[in-house]
């Protein structure tokens, strides 16, 4: 039993497919088929279900098991690996756009210049898809909306966005510093779709307020939404943190009472061993 078939074996369980699995393992297909195969063979045991495309009660045994050993042994030759300061290393991240554009700049930068041989792979996602891929040991850490349910994950809470009212700067509540939700039933407004973390939250507020906003469009982008907001086509409620300095020439934020605050925390696998990259792009996350 080797460590390749069984990465073979994890990665077509993971993937749900051989092809996928051929392409995360960087094998060819028939190369991971004939992995999975042999395994079946040295154990006695039928461990995949063709017909169906899932594992069977062998099959799973055989992949937590295998989880664990492959854990292992990534987390030794990390750990020998971190023996050599000079050694060239690579920290895969995964954070939402809007964490990678108006969160991490200042960070990146200055964990770049306390680990200036290290590579870092950043990788944008959803919260949910890189929760899935911290636990599959895809990446080594993940910047997520709290809270994100995982057995096998760790958390640490990094700071809380508050939303604020966006509007136009020559709208009339644009001198305003506070306004009532009451005061904005017949505004028009473009909002964060629902489907978003942060957009269930805002949303989940509003039905909870009674509050039917009119909605005359709605994005998943933050940048759409502003682009849309500064040329007058309504209102919007967005994280403060997305607001620049620079998009302060066309908009302006007024606070509404009772907007609920969204946290933003890192994730990283429970057990999994923490390199010196790791640890030193946490520092900057926590200290910068």
């Amino acid at each position: 039993m080797t460590l390749n078939a069984l990465r073979c074996f994890c990665a077509l369980l993971d993937t749900g497919s051989f092809g996928a699995a051929a392409e995360a393992v960087h094998r060819s297909q028939p190369a991971v088929s004939q992995q999975v195969k042999a395994l079946e063979v040295e154990l006695g045991q039928v461990i995949y279900d063709r017909a169906t495309g899932l594992p069977t009660p062998a099959g799973r045994l055989v992949y937590e098991r295998a989880r664990v050993l492959l854990d292992g042994a990534t987390g030794l030759l990390r750990e020998l690996k971190d023996f050599d300061e000079t050694a060239d290393q690579e920290l895969r991240v995964g954070a939402s756009d809007t964490n990678a554009l108006y969160f991490l700049p200042d960070r990146v930068r200055k964990f770049s210049e306390q680990m200036p041989n290290t590579r870092l792979a950043l990788v944008t996602r959803s919260t949910d898809e890189i929760g899935d891929a911290v636990q599959r040991g895809e990446l080594d850490l993940g910047i997520v909306t709290l809270p994100l349910e995982g057995e096998s994950l760790e958390s640490r809470e990094l700071f809380s966005q508050r939303l604020v009212l966006v509007v136009p700067k020559g709208h009339l509540l644009a001198k305003r510093r506070s306004v009532k939700l009451a005061r904005l039933a017949r505004e028009p407004f473009v909002l964060l779709q629902r489907g978003t973390r942060t957009g269930h939250a805002l949303w989940s507020h509003l039905d909870g307020e009674g509050f039917l906003p009119q909605v005359v469009m709605d994005s998943g982008s933050f940048e759409v939404i502003k682009r849309y907001v500064g040329e007058g086509i309504g209102l919007s409620f967005l994280p403060e943190i997305v607001v620049t300095e620079e998009d302060r020439a066309r908009l302006a934020t007024v606070r509404v009472a009772g907007l609920p605050t969204i946290q933003i925390g890192a994730i990283w696998r429970r057990g999994a061993y923490q390199t010196r990259a790791t640890r030193a792009f946490m520092d900057a996350l926590i200290t910068h």
